[in-house]
């Protein structure tokens, strides 16, 4: 069976965030910080907010996209009302426009205001969205200012928490594992639903199966075959933190069955890309699951012995005996 994990290693070096790109990000978010915090400090004459990058870029899962933009998330937190009871605080409107006064200006294009957060656009490039934040001194949970919802319940220091234990526990496998997802819905996706990119990490962490640390292409068709059993028993996933809710609870019937299908076959396609003996044939499928920033075989070929991979009999995969889902 042909060797793909070098390619897979490979590959996930194509579609990770660079460090370069990274620095560059880091610069650009340090900037609008300094912007927001003086803002409240020479403006509204409070205390300044302190700040929480969330997100896949916390994660380290933030992949290249084909096309459009980065997505940073920081998140502001406005320590200068952590004192006050939560009907003292400010309408969820009202400290929105204080992060878009405090941040117009900035970049060519005029910030825009979201339902959770005020988005500053790097033309082109990327774009670096800000939730804002109280966390009441004897809460437990700070609460998100939702534009038309008001203050909700929010805790995406929890959730990176969570991953990173995740990882401590699997391995950086899962945070690769997590990328080639992405990766594959940023070539798929199209104009049909995907799950996001933080249900994604999710799902590769409830559904991780141990058993493959040097082989990426096996391990990633076991998650997908784990994943698709259990979505298509009950097509629902908890947030493994607070707040839980159902993350997949507002999905149509017609985009549950889109995606099972499109899941159901990069698990037949990559069975057979496992299936083969040449590695230039297995990259060729890998190549049409992921486009071609995925790469192309080099010689010499490699050969592996088959011990106990997940192999295709019918749809979808049987996993070999020693895998288990962790």
């Amino acid at each position: 069976m042909a060797q793909c994990n070098d390619l897979f290693i490979e590959f996930d070096r194509k579609i990770k965030l660079k460090p370069e790109k990274k620095k560059s990000l880091r610069k650009s978010r340090n900037a609008l910080r300094v912007k927001i915090q003086n803002h409240f400090e020479n403006n509204l004459k409070v205390t300044k907010p302190k700040f929480w990058g969330q997100g896949s870029y916390m994660m380290n899962t933030t992949i290249e996209p084909i096309e459009g933009e980065y997505d940073i998330d920081d998140g502001v937190y406005l320590v200068h009302l952590s004192s006050k009871e939560e009907e003292e605080w400010p309408a969820a409107s009202t400290v929105h426009n204080w992060i878009l006064k405090a941040v117009d200006g900035h970049t060519s294009t005029t910030p825009v205001n979201k339902n959770t957060c005020v988005r500053v656009i790097y033309k082109d490039d990327y774009h670096i969205d800000f939730p804002i934040y109280i966390k009441g001194d004897n809460a437990d949970h700070p609460k998100l200012a939702h534009k038309t919802k008001g203050w909700i319940d929010s805790d995406p220091k929890a959730l990176t928490n969570w991953f990173n234990t995740e990882v401590t526990s699997k391995g950086d496998q899962l945070k690769r594992i997590v990328r080639y997802f992405k990766a594959w819905k940023d070539y798929k996706k199209g104009d049909d639903k995907f799950p996001s990119g933080m249900v994604f990490t999710i799902l590769a962490a409830n559904y991780f199966v141990e058993g493959y640390e040097e082989d990426d292409d096996s391990a990633l068709i076991a998650i997908a075959k784990e994943i698709y059993d259990n979505l298509s028993d009950s097509f629902s996933l908890n947030r493994p933190v607070f707040p839980e809710e159902d993350l997949l609870d507002d999905w149509s019937d017609t985009a549950k069955t889109n995606f099972l299908s499109k899941l159901s076959t990069l698990i037949s396609n990559g069975q057979k890309a496992l299936e083969k003996d040449k590695l230039s044939d297995a990259a060729d499928i890998w190549i049409k699951i992921f486009g071609d920033r995925f790469p192309k075989s080099n010689p010499p070929e490699e050969e592996r012995v088959n011990k106990g991979y997940a192999l295709q009999t019918s749809t979808p995969a049987i996993l070999g005996n020693h895998g288990r889902s962790s």
